[in-house]
């Protein structure tokens, strides 16, 4: 019975894998290739920077005149009566009035207290601050791209560990139902024997499915079927290495995304200062116009009347008392900078810490690395030895079980601490602003 058993998760543990070997491998490269052209994200954080480039016109910032045109007909018919000084009625049935106007005009605030010039000076730094956004975005996003296909590697990987477990413990079953046809068995050691191998059957399945969460999600980035298998032309987990902590940060500081936004944001609050003062100089506004007007009328003094001509005009407005608004508006516009410079001060303390963190725990990871590869060297050596004293008689199936999980765990400590180290890796590749001169 456990023979079918055996033979059918065999075949299906075959079957699953066959079904990823059968689509075509990405490199990294081309993952990320496939995510910057086809991901939702990325093209909705592009047309983003598109609409903040879009707002830094002249015009946007007021420093333009508006210019319109406009015109009209009406036509009337009205019963009218008209009584006259003299005593004279004049009485109409359905007289017909007509009127005719145009009118070009051209509006332009030619000055407004510099507001119009700190406005360019915010659109400008608005649209810089898009820009930002959109690499900080792909950053993270090349970033998560690489963090899943080290991790897709890294459980294929240890899927294969957890396969050679499994059959270290078809190979222990079978000795047992072999000793128990001659009659030196312990159905005792034969059903612990099968339970063990029935545990690592299920972590294999359940490292399967841990993959196929691994796909769907990469597939997702990559905007493709989510069923699809993923396969990565790279099948062991690579290390690019780091440069010295001091020159890391130095890097940082000249290159994060979220260093330099926070830096125009601090920016832009300063040319918001200038936006609210503006409100304590007079405005300017030249108007030129040129209108013309035609009516007629069948009762009444006049039976038509024609205008035509230009018009111009300067109007100067200044706010003598607003209920000290304005200065109000100022200090908390000064506040904000304040608010701003705190808040990059912050950033800044934040990303050195982290950095500082993250490489002190990959300098502590490159040596459990070295000791996770001797210990891992070793156990196989045990491995060995264990499989055949216990072939011979000379350990029990206890014994034999735990040299196989130490094997195990040394094996999968390797993978673990090898992953850990690239994902450390690229984030801190990310922080820095390399990420995108290394894989974009």
């Amino acid at each position: 019975m456990w023979k079918m058993k055996q033979t059918n998760l065999l075949l299906l543990l075959v079957f699953m894998c066959l079904i990823s070997s059968a689509q075509e491998p990405y490199s990294l490269r081309q993952m990320i290739d496939k995510v910057l052209s086809e991901n939702y994200q990325v093209k909705m954080v592009r047309i983003d920077e598109q609409m903040d480039a879009n707002n830094n016109t002249l015009g946007n910032a007021g420093m333009l005149p508006v210019f319109s045109l406009q015109g009209g007909q009406n036509v009337g018919f009205y019963n009218t009566t008209q009584k006259l000084s003299s005593g004279d009625v004049r009485e109409a049935s359905n007289a017909k009035n007509t009127s005719l106007s145009g009118l070009a005009s051209l509006e332009w605030m030619v000055f407004d207290g510099f507001r119009m010039f700190a406005m360019k000076d915010q659109l400008e730094l608005l649209e810089k601050i898009g820009t930002v956004n959109t690499r900080f975005y792909i950053e993270q996003t090349i970033a998560d791209v690489a963090m899943l296909y080290q991790q897709l590697i890294a459980s294929r990987q240890l899927l294969k560990n957890e396969q050679a477990g499994l059959r270290v413990s078809g190979f222990r079953l079978k000795i047992e139902e072999r000793k128990l046809a001659v009659g030196s068995g312990d159905a005792l050691q034969f059903n612990q024997a099968l339970v063990d191998f029935n545990v690592d059957s299920l972590t294999v399945l359940n490292r399967l499915s841990m993959i196929k969460s691994l796909e769907v999600q990469t597939n997702f980035m990559m905007n493709v079927e989510p069923a699809l298998s993923v396969t990565t032309v790279d099948s062991v987990i690579r290390s690019a290495g780091l440069p010295a902590l001091d020159s890391l940060i130095t890097m940082t500081e000249s290159a994060n995304s979220e260093i330099e936004q926070s830096t125009l944001q601090e920016m832009v609050a300063e040319t918001n200062v200038r936006v609210q003062q503006a409100s304590f100089y007079p405005t300017v506004d030249l108007t030129g116009q040129y209108a013309y007007t035609y009516t007629t009328s069948k009762i009444g003094y006049a039976t038509s009347n024609k205008n035509y001509g230009p018009l111009v005009g300067v109007t100067v407005r200044f706010n003598l008392f607003d209920g000290g608004n304005v200065k109000r508006s100022v200090k908390n516009a000064d506040l904000a900078v304040q608010h701003a410079g705190i808040e990059k001060d912050n950033t800044l303390a934040l990303i050195r810490s982290s950095i500082t963190d993250q490489y002190f725990q990959w300098q502590s990871l490159q040596q459990q690395l070295k000791l996770a590869r001797e210990n891992r060297d070793a156990a196989l050596k045990s491995m060995q030895v264990a499989e055949l004293q216990y072939e011979k008689g000379l350990i029990d199936g206890y014994d034999f079980r735990l040299t196989q999980i130490s094997v195990l765990r040394a094996a999968n400590q390797v993978i673990q601490t090898e992953l850990a180290i690239s994902l450390l890796e690229i984030a801190l590749q990310r922080q820095s602003g390399e990420v995108l001169k290394i894989y974009g």
